[in-house]
């Protein structure tokens, strides 16, 4: 197989990974990617939790160091021969931009710090938004070959005005691609599906054959949780059919095993079978969404295999365990089959899955990769011995813990976060014990989170 778009979406927000990274560790890391098949890099200019960087007095805060490295990181790609390709969420606008007057009607699946596009004055900011940012990737030596819009998370606006929503979104999109033509006259306008309905789909379709034909170059097909495909419906005259792929969780969803809450994700028998569908269903290629360095085994899997460079996932498995482990060919069998058998966390055997880690661990290369693996069966012994049930007598608040312990030791010692927001929340996706552990022990009350998040 293999498939000409390969994308890492790789959003430095939320403060993972590629928050956290320094520009030069991040190129070392886009080099790893690259070496496995990715050939195009995204990322998102976010404005969540800042200010606009535009704006300050400031000699040099959040938003601007966040921006300095995330163009460095563009630079790093395009240096590596990768095409680059800028997500937008345009009525998403910065903290110090949110006037009463002018904000978005939120709705289920609308939230954020969002305008409302059919008020003039709020439809402007978002166009000065695009046109600063446009310019200064241009000034900052940065080639921008696409953009992909999202309509939802962030996005959306539920007032009478702007329904149906969908078509108010394509136009202001539009827009926005008439300000980037201004800095790159060939860049592309690029459109992700992430939670539109069928009805949104007919109605664009409709729309952009009356007003924009052959103005879209892609549709990025949503692919929900537990699914290999996306929805077989018809695109636009012109536009490619592409998959945003979920890589940051493991085969089976639902289990926790998400955005490494357990651990390292790996997802071989998912990815492996969403790569089939898609180019029997005619997609060129995939956005692979990630959130940070805990899916580093399904990057390999999914660029390695899309690209045409292995097989099968356990070829690239055996490969990986090779590359950064310094696995012998026996070892590296060994490695490729206790990989796999975590694409579902409740299927697998522990006491032997520890004997086994001991056994090939002792031989190979240390390193955060290997140290992951090593946290993901303390995590998973850890909540087993919790369980979902119980009294909670002191050893089992002992227990929780040290699971919360070992949940520190992983993001901090091993992928050297700071403070994490949003999905990396442990109230986000939380063990099954995590609601009465948390009556009886005063933690914060949880907060509800879109399932789709």
């Amino acid at each position: 197989m293999q498939l000409p778009i390969r994308e890492a979406y790789c959003p430095g927000h939320f403060g993972n990974s590629y928050e956290a990274m320094w520009p030069r560790e991040m190129a070392a890391y886009l080099a790893e990617i690259r070496h496995w098949g990715f050939n195009r890099f995204g990322d998102w200019m976010t404005c969540t939790d800042v200010c606009n960087p535009y704006a300050t007095d400031a000699y040099w805060n959040l938003p601007l160091e966040m921006y300095s490295r995330k163009k460095a990181a563009f630079r790093a790609a395009q240096e590596l021969g990768m095409a680059n390709d800028l997500i937008l969420t345009p009525n998403h606008v910065f903290l110090d931009q949110l006037r009463p007057d002018l904000l978005a009607t939120k709705a289920p699946k609308i939230f954020g710090q969002l305008l409302c596009p059919s008020k003039p004055e709020a439809r402007t900011i978002m166009l000065e938004n695009a046109d600063r940012q446009f310019r200064d990737l241009a000034e900052s030596g940065v080639r921008i070959d696409s953009f992909t819009a999202f309509a939802y998370d962030y996005g959306g606006c539920a007032c009478a005005d702007c329904a149906p929503w969908i078509l108010t979104w394509a136009r202001l999109v539009r827009d926005i691609h008439a300000v980037a033509q201004r800095y790159y006259p060939e860049i592309e306008p690029w459109l992700c599906a992430w939670w539109w309905t069928e009805e949104e789909h007919v109605l664009f379709n409709d729309w952009a054959a009356r007003e924009a034909p052959g103005w879209a170059k892609a549709i990025i097909f949503h692919i929900p949780y537990g699914r290999t495909r996306f929805a077989d419906l018809p695109v636009p005259e012109g536009c490619r059919r592409l998959a945003f792929i979920h890589i940051g969780y493991g085969d089976v969803p639902g289990n926790g095993d998400i955005y490494a809450k357990h651990g390292a994700v790996v997802a071989s028998q998912r990815l492996s079978a969403t790569l089939d569908e898609i180019a029997t269903m005619g997609a060129e290629g995939f956005q692979a969404y990630s959130e940070g360095q805990f899916d580093d085994v399904n990057k390999a899997l999914v660029a390695g295999l899309s690209s045409g460079q292995f097989d099968d996932a356990s070829a690239v498995l055996r490969a990986y365990s090779a590359r950064y482990f310094g696995a012998s060919p026996a070892q590296a069998e060994r490695w490729a089959s206790w990989l796999a058998a975590w694409g579902d966390r409740a299927a697998v055997d522990l006491p032997a899955a520890t004997q086994e880690f001991e056994a090939l661990s002792r031989e190979a290369t240390p390193g955060w990769r290997l140290e992951h693996l090593r946290s993901k069966l303390t995590l998973e012994r850890l909540d087993r011995e919790i369980g979902p049930e119980g009294e909670w007598d002191a050893r089992r608040l002992a227990l929780a813990d040290a699971f919360w312990a070992e949940q520190e030791r992983l993001q901090r010692d091993v992928y050297r976060l700071g403070p994490v927001r949003h999905i990396f929340a442990p109230k986000f996706s939380p063990p099954k014990w995590y609601e009465s552990w948390r009556a009886v022990s005063g933690a914060a009350a949880a907060q509800a989170m879109p399932e789709e998040a």
